[in-house]
């Protein structure tokens, strides 16, 4: 049996999967851990939210200047595109999208709902 996980956030999703029997978990524990990191370096929690979810929107918008997320080679090219212009690789933006994502959660600025959240699937 395989599990993903996705991550949304305004009704966009990220084109990769988070692959793995409760690699989630990992996140939201890791998603705490950077929250409470905050804190300890003196970024209040209403900093922390404006930065996580201004992340979260531009790459929103990247993402959605990208197109269909159907055509393989499309989606390789524009995540290596948005890559680009973070100046950063396409796993660590993947990982930034998940952790921002749980954080908006935890922090109660975004609901687990149709439009934000996680969606996990076996089959």
């Amino acid at each position: 049996m395989t599990t993903q996980t996705r991550f949304f956030y305004k009704g966009t999703c990220f084109p990769i999967a988070l692959v793995g029997e409760n690699k989630e978990q990992e996140i939201i524990k890791n998603a705490n851990e950077m929250i409470i990191m905050g804190l300890k370096n003196n970024i209040s929690l209403e900093e922390q939210k404006k930065d996580y979810k201004e992340q979260l929107d531009m790459i929103e918008q990247k993402l959605f200047d990208m197109g269909s997320t159907q055509n393989k080679s499309k989606v390789k090219k524009g995540l290596t595109n948005i890559a680009k212009y973070f100046n950063d690789t396409i796993d660590n933006i993947h990982i930034l999208w998940m952790l921002n994502v749980c954080a908006l959660l935890k922090l109660k600025v975004i609901e687990n709902d149709n439009m934000n959240g996680l969606m996990t699937i076996r089959f």
